[in-house]
C-alpha cells in the first residue's frame, strides 16, 4: 500500500501537498501502522483523531523528547553534532509547565485584547496595499499579505525593529524550508544548517543581552530576565524560547492565512456565504484552521510498552502524530472533505491537544479572523493565476506562493 515515505518526505509535500489519500486509507485499514521508509528510522503513524488525543493526554507515557519530528537519518547524524534546541516543544512535564508559564501571561485574552487594534490596523493596511491604484490587480498573497501580517505582530511583541523583520523572515524560511529548492542555501549540506542556526542564535544572544541590560515592556525582556527554580534560565533555554516563538508563531499562521484564502477561492459558494454572513467569521476561522492544519506532525517517544488499537508499541518506539489526518477523521467530522464555514462543533486538532496545546492559539485565531474580517467584505473578485507553490516540509506545510488576480474595493 505504502512504505510511508510520502508521510515524511519534504519533497513529497512540496510536489503533491498533503497525502490525504494515504491518510484516509490508513485511518480505515491500519490506523496505527509501522513504517521504515528507506533512509529513515522506523515510526508508528498515528492517523485517527481519538488515538492522537489518547497519546497526547499521557505525557508521562509518551515523551516529546528526544525526537520532535521524523527526519532522514542523514540529517539526524548531522544534527547530532549541533547544540540541541531546548524549546518548550521539546520539554516534558514538570519542566515544560515551568517554562510555559514564563510566556503564558502574554497570551491571555486580556493581554491579547490590547493587541487587537494593532492587528486590525495591520490587516487594514495590507488590504489597502492590495488595492494599489484600484481596479484589477495581480500579486502573490503569501509575500504581499500572509507573511507580513503575523511577522509584524511578533516583531512588536519582541521589540524587534522593523528593519530586522526581513532577517526574521529569511531564517524562518531557511529553517522550515531547509530542503526546499527556493530556500535552502547553495551547497545544501548539513553544514548550512549549522551556519544558519549560528546566525540566528547570535542575533538572539545579542537581543537577550540588550534586554538584560536595558529591560523594556516586551516579551523578549520578560524571557531574558525570567527565573525557573529561583535561578535565571540558561542561555540554551532562553535562545530556544526566542527561536520557537518567532519561527513557529510566524510560519504556522502564514500558512493558515494562505491556505485559508486558497480554500475560499476553491469554494466560491463559501466565500459568498461569508460575505453575506459576516457574523460567521469565528466558525469560518476554525474551519480554515481545520482545513489547513499547518503543523503536519510531531513525534512522541514511548516510555513503556503500550497497546493502541491492538498494535504492540514498545518502549523507545517513535509515534508520529499526523494532525491533518485527524482533522479529516470521518468518525469525528461530518463530510470531512467539505469546506464549510459554518461547521459547528469543530473539534479540530490544528493546535494539538493536551500538555502541548499551542501556547499562541488565541493569538493565531485572532490574526486569521481579523485578516479575513477585513479582506472578505471588500473582495469583489478573485481567481488563481497559476497553481499554488507548496513548501517542501514534512513539519509545517502550506502554500509558499499564491499568485492571484483580484479586485478589492476601498
Amino acid at each position: 500500500m505504502t512504505d510511508g515515505l510520502e508521510l515524511v518526505s519534504p519533497q513529497h509535500y512540496g510536489d503533491g501537498g498533503y497525502p490525504h489519500d494515504t491518510w484516509t486509507r490508513l485511518r480505515q485499514t491500519d490506523p496505527v501502522a509501522w513504517f521504515e521508509p528507506q533512509g529513515y528510522r522506523g515510526f508508528w503513524a498515528i492517523t485517527k483523531h481519538a488515538d492522537i488525543c489518547e497519546v497526547s493526554k499521557q505525557p508521562d507515557r509518551f515523551l516529546s523528547a528526544p525526537r520532535m519530528t521524523i527526519v532522514n537519518e542523514k540529517f539526524e547524524a548531522q544534527a547530532a553534532g549541533q547544540p540541541p534546541l531546548r524549546t518548550i516543544v521539546h520539554m516534558d512535564p514538570p519542566e515544560h509547565r515551568d517554562y510555559r508559564k514564563l510566556a503564558s501571561p502574554w497570551f491571555t485574552p486580556r493581554n491579547l485584547g490590547s493587541l487587537e487594534a494593532r492587528l486590525a490596523e495591520s490587516a487594514r493596511s495590507l488590504v489597502n496595499k492590495m488595492m494599489r491604484g484600484g481596479g484589477s490587480q495581480e500579486g502573490d498573497f503569501v509575500t504581499d499579505v500572509a507573511a507580513p501580517h503575523p511577522l509584524r505582530l511578533l516583531a512588536h511583541l519582541f521589540g524587534i525593529p522593523k528593519e530586522d523583520e526581513p532577517f526574521i523572515l529569511k531564517f524562518t524560511n531557511e529553517i522550515f524550508g531547509g530542503e526546499d529548492p527556493e530556500f535552502k542555501r547553495a551547497s545544501a549540506s548539513g553544514e548550512d544548517r549549522v551556519v544558519i542556526m549560528g546566525e540566528v542564535m547570535k542575533y538572539f544572544a545579542e537581543l537577550a543581552a540588550d534586554r538584560r541590560a536595558r529591560p523594556r515592556d516586551d516579551l523578549a525582556s520578560v524571557l531574558a530576565n525570567a527565573e525557573v527554580g529561583n535561578a535565571q534560565i540558561g542561555d540554551a533555554e532562553l535562545l530556544s524560547y526566542f527561536f520557537v516563538l518567532l519561527t513557529a508563531g510566524h510560519e504556522t499562521t502564514r500558512n493558515a492565512l494562505s491556505g485559508g484564502l486558497l480554500a475560499l477561492i476553491e469554494h466560491p459558494d463559501q466565500l459568498k456565504k461569508l460575505q453575506e454572513n459576516p457574523e460567521m467569521i469565528d466558525t469560518a476561522t476554525d474551519e480554515i484552521l481545520r482545513w489547513t492544519t499547518p503543523v503536519i506532525h510531531f513525534v512522541r517517544t514511548a516510555t513503556c510498552d503500550y497497546e493502541l488499537r491492538g498494535a504492540k508499541i514498545r518502549k523507545g518506539d517513535s509515534l508520529a502524530l499526523f494532525y491533518p489526518s485527524a482533522n479529516r477523521d470521518e468518525e469525528v467530522f461530518e463530510d470531512p472533505f467539505e469546506f464549510r464555514i459554518d461547521r459547528d462543533p469543530n473539534p479540530h486538532l490544528a493546535f494539538g491537544i493536551g500538555e502541548h496545546f499551542c501556547l499562541g492559539s488565541k493569538l493565531a485565531r485572532m490574526e486569521v479572523r481579523l485578516l479575513f474580517e477585513e479582506l472578505v467584505p471588500r473582495l469583489e473578485e478573485i481567481e488563481l493565476l497559476g497553481p499554488p507553490d507548496r513548501l517542501w516540509s514534512s513539519l509545517v506545510g502550506g502554500v509558499k506562493h499564491l499568485p492571484v488576480r483580484y479586485q478589492v474595493r476601498a
